[in-house]
């Protein structure tokens, strides 16, 4: 990767979400508070923030609402705050239902919420805190309000959208060196103690890519695009909850090549509302879907593909019914 990024091409012009239903997970800060704004201005109907501090979501809706040029944009459009802690199922199957009881369609879902956390951490569900946060908590609302997506292509007349934040720091998996078939992959990341930092982080990037991949094997693009995108070094702050030895490090970083959330806005609304069928269960790094790692292309990735689903299937199928095409497990 080089020391400067290259320029972002432009959005097509016309996008107009008007009469659309958003939700925004992680919107109080970085990406996901650059995008909602931004969505905001695009005439969206509704635009939901779920964020894990209310407080905090009520106060950024306050000042959307009292920021002229937004009051002039989208006069119309409604923001609502909902409550949405992705370190806990029940948080996430108390917003799927509250959602679905509120609101009748969802037309995009942006799945922005996660974080990188500087020391290995344990949540109530029994998993490590990244592989909850960043991986099986977002299956699970995805696959919660993939019904109410697909009804919502139907009256729509045009297919629905999921977008993910993924990394192309999937790349730098520990799982190139250990694969651990026979202890079971999460099983493998809740106890492994030496991971460090940053590839704790690719490898929860990794089991989302994986995850998208093998459902774009079992589930088609006829109603509901599905795509990961990766907008490169952004300054998000996440830097902020490293130790001090590399938080100076990484703010040198930020400051020669880092993006800033605005700037970075154009790859998530591509991802969400331009690309097309061919990102359906794939990363795009930019605006551009381009090869995957050897890893995940090689024989031993797909094995860690197929199953990383039969796994994660049989996880979060003990808080929620599967959807009826999930059938079986391989």
């Amino acid at each position: 990767m080089g020391l400067f990024q290259p320029s972002i091409p432009p959005l097509p012009p016309g996008i107009d979400l008007a009469g659309q239903t958003v939700v925004v997970t992680g919107a109080t800060s970085g990406i996901g508070l650059a995008v909602a704004k931004r969505i905001v201005k695009l005439h969206a109907s509704n635009v939901i923030f779920a964020v894990r501090d209310t407080v905090k979501g009520e106060a950024l809706k306050a000042s959307f609402l009292a920021d002229p040029e937004i009051r002039s944009a989208n006069p119309k459009g409604t923001i609502k705050v909902m409550q949405l802690n992705m370190e806990t199922y029940e948080s996430v199957k108390t917003f799927a239902s509250e959602f679905m009881r509120r609101f009748g369609e969802l037309h995009v879902l942006l799945l922005n919420a996660g974080g990188m956390s500087h020391q290995r951490e344990m949540v109530s569900s029994g998993h490590e805190k990244a592989i909850q946060v960043n991986y099986l908590s977002n299956v699970m609302l995805l696959l919660e309000l993939l019904p109410l997506l697909e009804s919502t292509a139907d009256k729509a007349g045009k297919r629905s959208r999921v977008t993910w934040t993924g990394s192309r720091s999937y790349r730098k998996t520990s799982l190139n060196i250990n694969t651990p078939f026979s202890k079971g992959i999460l099983n493998h990341f809740d106890h492994a103690e030496s991971i460090p930092l940053f590839t704790r982080y690719a490898d929860s990037k990794l089991l989302g890519l994986l995850f998208l991949r093998e459902l774009a094997n079992r589930y088609g693009h006829d109603k509901v695009i599905i795509n990961s995108f990766c907008p490169n070094t952004v300054d998000t702050g996440m830097a902020t909850s490293m130790p001090f030895y590399l938080r100076i490090p990484a703010a040198a970083i930020m400051k020669v090549k880092g993006r800033s959330p605005d700037e970075a806005t154009s790859i998530v609304l591509n991802a969400a509302f331009v690309a097309g069928e061919e990102t359906h269960g794939t990363l795009l790094e930019d605006c551009t879907v381009v090869p995957l790692s050897m890893f995940v292309q090689s024989d031993e990735g797909a094995k860690v593909q197929s199953q990383l689903w039969n796994e994660t299937m049989s996880e979060i199928g003990k808080y929620m019914q599967l959807p009826a095409w999930i059938a079986r497990l391989d």
